[in-house]
């Protein structure tokens, strides 16, 4: 098979992987939905969720009448005049009771502990709030890298299917004596290298293809392609409300809520009880002792070595620590978006006067390739051109790469 055969094949075999992997595109948001529905983390707290419900359940059964039986047989004998006292044991006892008891006039302890599972309840969707978005941003950024490395590639497989064709017009033009054989060997020496370039690029897009794949917990081996995605900033009214902030409120509401919970373990308890069954200690007389009894109990602290004084201040010190990590959130969020929002602006401004260039550079190729074709320029300085176009195009790339890079971080902090 001769070189210029292995050629074809070769720029064939590129431009036949790009048509098949862009029938089968899969956008920025496929990515995103998957990874949304596989990752194991989203899928712990929203089970965290489903347990804080379960566990406001059981707190709200415990309020309930609790019902339970209770049941002893004991037989104390006494041999010799040896063993317990009668006056204590009856000799032998028979208990067999169903009991019931409630907690009452505690209406402000129980709504105090709903709150505190409602609380809970709300911290944890702010968190899957998070969580989403932190794994959105990093999606996002994954599908972008890949997506340099996609176009990096297809841009510089375009210059050298531009290549081939000049070294077949370049090879007659030598054999006529137009151009010299050292020309035409300088302009092989850099097929080559953009041969190995695009291989190296192809490894490169692979990776990061199989990265996004892992990030989203996507187990499909095939390579598709990718389209520049389209990151609009996201038009929060009020930056300051976002899931970023709301978790320093719920842990304000879990702070005050604590103390409340204190405060109830202060106040006065009563109990209403009541049971029924057998109680004997006459096995001959058993049928006489069933009956029931009803009461009620009342408990209140009193002294227990100033805890409570102690609790207050380990509150009072959850709080302050809650403020410091506040304001230097917040202080590092208004530095972040600032930085961010000024290098957005510089990066459009960059990227408008790349974009001029490369037509510039479009046209100028144009026109030094018709020169080439009839012998009047030298292949050298039409290589120069063909390197200046590979660079424009990566400078333009990468402008619009970092525009999409700075607007992700931008929307992770407005969401």
């Amino acid at each position: 098979m001769s070189v210029t055969t292995k050629r074809t094949l070769l720029i064939l075999s590129v431009l036949l992987n790009f048509n098949f992997t862009r029938a089968q595109d899969h956008s920025l948001e496929y990515y995103v939905q998957k990874g949304i529905a596989n990752n194991p983390v989203l899928k712990d707290i929203s089970n965290q969720i489903q347990a804080n419900q379960y566990d406001s359940l059981v707190a709200r059964a415990g309020y309930l009448p609790q019902v339970s039986f209770n049941a002893l047989l004991m037989y104390a004998p006494v041999v010799n005049g040896w063993g317990y006292s009668d006056v204590i044991t009856n000799g032998q006892q028979l208990i067999g009771t169903v009991n019931v008891n409630q907690q009452i006039f505690n209406k402000k302890t129980r709504e105090t502990n709903y709150r505190k599972y409602g609380i809970q309840g709300m911290s944890l969707e702010n968190s899957r709030k998070i969580s989403e978005s932190e794994l959105r941003k990093a999606i996002t950024a994954q599908y972008l890298a890949a997506y340099a490395a996609f176009m990096e590639k297809k841009y510089q497989s375009e210059v050298l299917s531009t290549m081939y064709d000049e070294e077949n017009v370049l090879g007659k033009f030598v054999e006529s004596g137009t151009y010299r054989q050292t020309d035409y060997l300088s302009l092989k020496v850099e097929i080559m290298n953009l041969e190995r370039n695009i291989r190296d690029l192809d490894i490169q897009f692979r990776r990061e293809f199989a990265n996004l794949n892992l990030i989203c917990g996507v187990r499909d081996t095939a390579v598709f392609s990718l389209s520049l995605p389209s990151v609009a900033e996201n038009k929060a009214s009020n930056p300051y409300a976002s899931p970023l902030f709301r978790r320093f409120y719920y842990d304000s509401l879990q702070i005050l809520n604590e103390r409340e919970l204190v405060d109830r373990r202060y106040k006065p308890t009563v109990n209403w009880f009541t049971d029924g069954g057998i109680v004997n200690n006459l096995p001959a007389d058993i049928y006489k002792n069933m009956g029931v009894s009803i009461g009620m109990s009342l408990g209140l602290p009193l002294y227990d070595g100033n805890q409570r004084k102690y609790q207050y201040g380990r509150i009072k010190t959850m709080e302050e620590s809650r403020r410091n990590y506040q304001d230097f959130f917040r202080f590092q969020y208004d530095a972040q978006l600032s930085q961010l929002k000024e290098e957005l602006d510089k990066t459009g401004i960059s990227s408008a006067e790349t974009r001029k260039q490369l037509a510039l550079i479009v046209e100028l190729i144009t026109q030094d390739k018709a020169l080439l074709n009839i012998g009047s320029l030298s292949i050298t300085d039409y290589v120069i051109a063909l390197k200046s176009l590979t660079e424009a195009r990566h400078n333009s790339l990468l402008y619009q790469i970092r525009a999409q890079y700075i607007m992700n971080e931008i929307n992770y902090l407005k969401q």
